[in-house]
């Protein structure tokens, strides 16, 4: 069923606010968000205990602080069916960031649409995007996959769907499971470009930048408590992957082209760890001539020459090289 809300039409009636709240530095607020929390009749919190700190420090006291978790969802259905009735304002908030987003609150906003109340966001810090503009990967496009899965099969899974994904990929994980989640993307992606956000506005924020193998070696050693963003650009590994199911596919030509090719000097078919092997040192090459200063195109020509691999995908695996 089509619908349209007009969310401004009229200034009176009750509404639900999805309010970004921040991540961590208490001084990323909008002043739409202090307005909305000082005008709201309820302010529907993840933990009462986390908001009332944002509160006090903006000296806002809304009549009515509730808890709004998991746990409790199905209760405050039926409190937000009552405090719409009377034509309240409600303002949802998380811990940190915006509700939904890996937070709790999907229920409480399909409830309010299908009431007919106007849902309205009111945006502000996120984790997913302070990360993704400060890792120096590829913003577009990308995905937000949540946190990831606990069991390493399932990671492991997940990585290698990575392996073929077209863009980059946002994703979050507790610090006790970080060090393993690492190294299984280093086993299953060991040349994917990563960054890990830690700590996003806090006072020791932190960002590691490297490949996959060089980040989860990071982690070994690493204190690694506090809240992580892990964004990866498979990038490299994307163009290895083509690169291989080239090399497998040129191995059904047979056994008589095989030794043709071998003779002339070509690549020896069949032998796809191999080519996989010489891909992710061509790409490491390329990023060494041009962090050295050697321009983009010369060095991934004469690369491509020495390796005998496809020169454009190699350019297209290495954009960004030196930045």
């Amino acid at each position: 069923m089509l619908t349209i809300q007009e969310s401004f039409a009229r200034d009176d009636g009750p509404r639900l606010y999805v309010c970004s709240t921040p991540i961590g530095n208490l001084e990323d607020v909008s002043q739409r968000l202090l307005a909305v929390l000082r005008e709201a009749d309820v302010v529907a919190a993840e933990d009462t205990r986390h908001t009332r700190k944002l509160l006090a420090r903006y000296d806002i006291h809304p009549p009515r602080l509730v808890s709004c978790h998991e746990h409790n969802e199905t209760d405050r259905l039926r409190d937000l069916e009552s405090w719409f009735a009377q034509g309240w304002r409600v303002a949802l908030v998380s811990d940190a960031g915006t509700p939904l987003v890996s937070d709790p609150g999907a229920r409480l906003v399909t409830h309010a649409l299908a009431l007919g109340v106007p849902v309205i966001p009111v945006p502000g810090p996120s984790a997913v995007l302070a990360a993704l503009v400060a890792a120096g990967l590829p913003g577009q496009p990308f995905t937000f996959a949540g946190f990831l899965p606990r069991a390493r099969r399932d990671r492991q899974a997940l990585f290698s769907q990575w392996r073929t994904w077209p863009g980059t990929i946002v994703c979050y994980e507790a610090p006790h499971r970080l060090r393993d989640a690492l190294a299984d993307l280093a086993e299953v992606l060991p040349t994917a470009r990563v960054t890990l956000a830690k700590e996003l506005t806090k006072r020791h924020e932190t960002f590691v930048r490297g490949t996959a193998l060089e980040v989860a070696e990071w982690a070994r050693e690493a204190d690694v408590r506090g809240e992580f963003v892990l964004v990866v650009d498979p990038g490299p590994a994307r163009s290895q992957a083509q690169a291989a199911g080239g090399y497998a596919a040129e191995a059904a030509l047979g056994h008589a082209q095989a030794g043709r090719a071998h003779e002339a000097g070509s690549i020896t078919l069949g032998h796809v760890d191999e080519r996989e092997d010489a891909w992710a040192a061509a790409v490491a090459e390329v990023r060494r001539r041009v962090g050295a200063g050697e321009a983009h195109a010369a060095a991934v020509r004469e690369v491509a020459r020495e390796y005998g691999l496809p020169r454009r995908a190699l350019y297209q695996a290495t954009l960004g090289a030196g930045e």
